[in-house]
């Protein structure tokens, strides 16, 4: 005759307590078919609560990113009007269309007055960053013949199932090195790695994202990706093969699961004073 004994019954309900933990921490899979731009997946990959507070509000005006924004349409317009054989004088085109790009956002009032004046003194080092930007721009493009393909161009693809990834091809141009022509898929960086890192720079989600989007996309075999640093005038060239395709499909599938589930989490490191919202922050540094 088998007797249980009370421990072999509380060995039972702890065995049970730890099938039911197990289940309930099974790896969480994608729910419902989404769209995500790639730059939401670099945000929150750079900080979850990064992504939360740069998102909170859809009428915040964030200088650092309308800079990042006017600076990226004065050189994708510099680019489209090079192509169409439209652009006479180089220099002072980007210098009109700079003007018109970091001015037209701004309401009436705020032309007029600007309340803080650190807020002031911020958007005045914006505005020359950008006419520095322009020069340096300008430098770049002119030390070889351009032979723009792309600009500004909008992608999307499947890139994980129910995961459908948007981005952008900033320039794609092709180039003669030696006696090849090569496709090049070029990044404009035109403000500091937030990472500030060697291996940030080599691993672009980014520009993994295009690399991989337009080798789908467009059944090309052999193509060049390129980071050119405005501010440095420096130039990375890189390839991307399927090892780092696969990171950047387990990647998004982590921070897809995560939005999902609503995760704000933080983690203070040296990153944070890289960070727009390091004051606001819950962290605060």
């Amino acid at each position: 005759m088998l007797i249980k004994t009370k421990s072999q019954d509380s060995k039972k309900r702890s065995d049970n307590q730890f099938n039911e933990l197990y289940v309930a921490t099974k790896p969480l899979e994608i729910d419902n078919k989404l769209m995500i731009d790639i730059t939401d997946i670099k945000d929150f990959s750079f900080c979850p609560y990064y992504y939360y507070l740069k998102n909170r509000n859809a009428n915040e005006i964030n200088l650092s990113n309308l800079y990042d924004k006017a600076i990226h349409k004065t050189f994708y317009a510099y680019l489209l009007a090079l192509q169409e054989d439209k652009l006479e004088s180089t220099l002072e085109f980007l210098k009109y269309q700079w003007g018109k790009e970091w001015i037209k956002y701004r309401k009436v009032k705020t032309l007029i007055i600007t309340i803080s004046s650190i807020n002031r003194d911020y958007h005045e080092n914006l505005r020359k960053k950008g006419i520095d930007a322009i020069f340096n721009f300008d430098e770049i493009m002119s030390k070889e013949k351009q032979f723009p393909i792309i600009i500004g161009h909008k992608y999307q693809i499947e890139i994980i199932p129910n995961v459908i990834l948007t981005g952008t091809y900033e320039y794609v141009r092709e180039v003669t090195i030696g006696d090849k022509k090569i496709i090049q898929l070029v990044k404009f960086v035109t403000r500091p790695n937030r990472f500030d890192t060697n291996i940030a720079k080599l691993y672009d989600l980014e520009l993994i994202a295009m690399s991989y989007a337009f080798k789908e996309t467009f059944k090309v075999d052999y193509f060049q990706v390129v980071s050119i640093d405005i501010e440095q005038k420096k130039t990375l060239v890189n390839t991307y093969s399927d090892r780092e395709y696969k990171l950047l499909k387990e990647t998004i599938k982590n921070v897809v699961i995560c939005l999902q589930n609503n995760i704000q989490c933080i983690s203070p490191n040296r990153q944070c004073f890289h960070c727009n919202y390091r004051n606001v922050c819950i962290n605060q540094l």
